[in-house]
């Protein structure tokens, strides 16, 4: 007879939900990181625009062109400061995610082990069983043989 796991079906399912755990949180992990690099690409643009200002004084850009310049800037500096708290709110999410694979990681864990203990004991039963029909046949063999 060969070994069954009854919880076979639930460790299934907790093996499914690991992995689906597993998808959201790398999926929150590609947004924070997207989001980072968009933070510091802005923050690139802003710096290049701020010399660029600096650069136009000395070469004697319009004040409508540098006071453009300026409302760019302060826009992009702005939105950096949203894309900073979406960034806080994604780490956030990121940080659930995370609580909720390690959940699903110990519930499969649990039923793995239970699994593993199960399969020893069932392994040592039939060790146990298969070394009693030899000595059956043993003794019925040397039963046999005497008579």
């Amino acid at each position: 007879m060969a070994f069954r796991f009854a919880l076979a079906p639930l460790l299934r399912l907790r093996q499914s939900i690991e992995r689906q755990r597993t998808l959201e949180l790398q999926e929150a992990n590609l947004r924070v990181g997207r989001a980072r690099e968009s933070l510091a690409q802005l923050e690139r643009c802003v710096a290049a625009s701020a010399e660029s200002s600096a650069a136009g004084l000395t070469a004697g850009c319009t004040s409508a062109e540098l006071q453009f310049a300026a409302a760019v800037r302060e826009n992009m500096v702005r939105f950096a400061e949203e894309l900073r708290i979406k960034i806080r709110e994604l780490e956030l999410a990121r940080q659930i995610a995370l609580a909720a694979y390690h959940l699903a990681y110990r519930e499969r864990e649990v039923l793995e082990t239970l699994r593993a203990q199960q399969r020893i004991v069932y392994d040592k039963e039939q060790s146990r069983r298969e070394q009693q029909q030899l000595d059956e046949m043993y003794l019925l063999q040397h039963w046999h043989h005497r008579h």
